[in-house]
C-alpha cells in the first residue's frame, strides 16, 4: 500500500521574508485549488468504490480513497466556515 502525502500550501517569499504579491497567486486561487482537489478526491473515491462494486478493485483501496476524500472535504468545509465567520464579523463592524 502506498499513501501519497498531502502537499502543504506555501506562499512565495520575497528577499525580506514577506509574502510576495505574485499576480494570480491569491487566497482565492488557493481556495479554488483546494476545492478542485477535494472534488478530484471525491471523484477518485467514487471510481474506486464503483470498481470495487463490480469486482475490479479492492475494499482497501476504496476505503483509503474515501478517507482521503473525507479529509479534503473537511478541510474545505472548515475553511469555508472560517471565511463565513470572518465575513460576518466584518459586516457587523460599526463605523
Amino acid at each position: 500500500m502506498n499513501v501519497a502525502p498531502v502537499q502543504a500550501f506555501e506562499f512565495p517569499q520575497t528577499s525580506d521574508g514577506a509574502p510576495s504579491q505574485v499576480p494570480g497567486n491569491s487566497f482565492g486561487n488557493a481556495l479554488a485549488a483546494a476545492i478542485d482537489d477535494a472534488a478530484t478526491a471525491l471523484e477518485q473515491a467514487d471510481g474506486k468504490a464503483g470498481a470495487m462494486a463490480v469486482g475490479a478493485g479492492g475494499i482497501v483501496d476504496a476505503s483509503i480513497a474515501r478517507a482521503k476524500a473525507d479529509v479534503a472535504l473537511e478541510v474545505v468545509s472548515v475553511a469555508a466556515s472560517r471565511i463565513s465567520g470572518a465575513l460576518n464579523s466584518l459586516l457587523q463592524t460599526q463605523v
